[in-house]
């Protein structure tokens, strides 16, 4: 399998992230892609590419041309800084109303984000745009049928990001981005395996009926991001019916998970899609210090082979997964299942 390396990830790096005030280090750093990567090497069978170099243009069909500037901007001026000046922008107001005046300094940080754990850093705009270019090459490579199944390595994550507001670590939405190239040469399947609800994926297809979004992911009355993912969001407009939430409850472990996996792709395969784009996270293992659920390591080779059940080019764009120890080897699972090495049916 051939898997799409995002080599400027490295490059957005946060000194911390903000909870309830409070500065913490940050769950999301690059030693999540070096783990997995490691663990693809030793499992073998995997070709490693990088991503070629990221287009702004190739984004602003998706997100707002003018939150797309922003973040390059912030960052350049970040990139700028000297003495004791901050080396990441977080908001500290988030404008509100049916028509707040948002032009600029501290109101644009609120206007462009929606919580405190989503830093922006002189690295972040090249680290964001570089995953999106590594989706967008991947969705290239199926649409191309000479790969069946295409994975994206990269950080940091894409599936909170909306059309013009960053959060949930996402800045850029490589899942949707892919979806979207997709989508002009047939319908288009997202499906969402990591624990958060990808508020941004949903809010970006809400109203079309050409992309279909079906996410399995914690109840959001209880997780992350709290205000989206529950079930009664089912699309508005042409995209009413096209948006189906599967929320769990926490503590979910594999008998509760099976069969919100097995609804979850057998609403993909009524949709008869052309493709399918897999947000995949890790942080539903029982070992992630943020998820809630608990899924075992050996259940991702099962989640694989279920994708793999769609028969159909698959996208796998890697989001959230907070324990290192683990990540590699869900990863490897999961990838292994989808190829049909490894696991057996969901």
């Amino acid at each position: 399998m051939r898997v799409i390396v995002n080599r400027h990830q490295a490059a957005h790096a946060p000194p911390q992230e903000t909870d309830n005030g409070l500065p913490v280090p940050p769950w999301e750093v690059p030693d999540r892609v070096a783990a997995i990567r490691a663990a693809l090497e030793v499992r073998g069978g995997f070709v490693f590419e990088d991503a070629p170099p990221g287009d702004a243009d190739a984004v602003t069909g998706l997100h707002d041309p003018a939150y797309v500037t922003y973040l390059r901007e912030t960052g350049a001026e970040l990139a700028k800084a000297r003495g004791a000046a901050p080396r990441f922008v977080v908001p500290s107001v988030f404008p509100f109303g049916p028509a707040p005046r948002v032009r600029g300094g501290r109101a644009a940080r609120g206007g462009y984000c929606f919580d405190t754990f989503t830093p922006i850093t002189a690295g972040t705009y090249a680290a964001a745009l570089g995953g999106a270019a590594a989706a967008l090459r991947a969705a290239d490579l199926v649409a191309g049928g000479g790969d069946r199944a295409v994975y994206v390595l990269t950080r940091p994550p894409g599936h909170h990001a909306e059309k013009a507001r960053c959060g949930g670590y996402s800045y850029l939405n490589n899942a949707a981005l892919a979806a979207d190239r997709l989508s002009k040469l047939g319908p288009v399947a997202v499906l969402d395996l990591d624990v958060h609800h990808g508020n941004g994926t949903q809010h970006l297809f809400y109203h079309r009926a050409d992309v279909l979004t079906v996410s399995v992911h914690g109840d959001p009355e209880l997780l992350f991001p709290y205000f989206s993912g529950f079930e009664d969001e089912t699309g508005t407009g042409p995209g009413l019916g096209f948006n189906r939430n599967l929320p769990l409850p926490p503590g979910t472990g594999e008998r509760k998970y099976r069969p919100a996996l097995e609804t979850a792709l057998e609403v993909v395969s009524g949709f008869r899609p052309a493709f399918v784009v897999v947000s995949f996270g890790v942080d539903s293992h029982e070992a992630d210090p943020i998820g809630g659920f608990r899924l075992p390591t050996e259940y991702f080779a099962k989640m694989g082979a279920g994708v793999r059940q769609s028969g159909v080019p698959v996208v796998v764009v890697q989001e959230g997964g907070y324990n290192c120890d683990v990540l590699g080897a869900c990863a490897a699972k999961f990838l292994g299942g989808l190829e049909g090495t490894t696991g057996t049916s969901a």
